[in-house]
């Protein structure tokens, strides 16, 4: 996917310079994924608007550019969660899930949760409390909810906030499931349960 993602790279560049609320490429990864595991209907401008934060006109070579980078990564994506060999993977390398103040991480994480907050109702509409606890490593290695208590006594835990953010793929794959493939949702093995 490396092509694709210095694609992707390039042409966000020129709008992170200008807006630095627009994803990067792990943010648009996290945001795609997340898109992926809970689909809503989303016209192309209130996607952009999401991606740009804010309205953006794109130029018609590079609307068009966007529009095949994310199909192809969205295949990705898919293929990811559909694959028992090499299965799902983000966007960072898998060393910085140890590091829950790596800056891709916190971008993947944050990308995740600008598309979660896009429809909330759907995300929470069957199986309300575990998808919260599932959402819950996303939500801290976001660090869009450090002013809330409840995160700050995890993060003053080190160990407890390593453990959650290295959770985060296998978190994944269980929101997967439960949006995706709910028959085959199998129930947490003794002592996997996330606090």
């Amino acid at each position: 996917m490396s092509n694709t993602r210095a694609s992707v790279e390039a042409l966000l560049q020129p709008f992170t310079e200008q807006n630095e609320g627009t994803l990067d490429y792990h943010g648009l990864h996290g945001f795609l994924t997340a898109l992926t595991i809970c689909p809503i209907d989303l016209t192309e401008q209130v996607r952009n608007e999401s991606i740009f934060d804010g309205k953006v006109e794109l130029p018609a070579a590079i609307a068009i550019e966007l529009n095949e980078l994310i199909a192809r990564m969205q295949t990705t994506i898919d293929r990811g969660f559909n694959d028992e060999d090499e299965g799902f993977s983000l966007s960072c390398e898998s060393e910085e899930l140890e590091d829950h103040d790596d800056e891709a991480l916190a971008n993947w994480c944050i990308g995740f949760m600008v598309a979660h907050f896009l429809d909330e109702d759907i995300w929470f509409g069957t199986n309300e409390q575990e998808v919260c606890e599932l959402l819950l490593p996303i939500m801290l290695a976001s660090g869009l909810f450090d002013d809330e208590q409840e995160f700050q006594d995890i993060r003053r835990d080190s160990k407890l906030t390593e453990d959650m953010c290295s959770q985060i793929p296998e978190v994944l794959m269980e929101l997967y499931l439960i949006f995706n493939a709910p028959e085959e949702k199998k129930p947490h093995p003794s002592g996997k349960r996330r606090s």
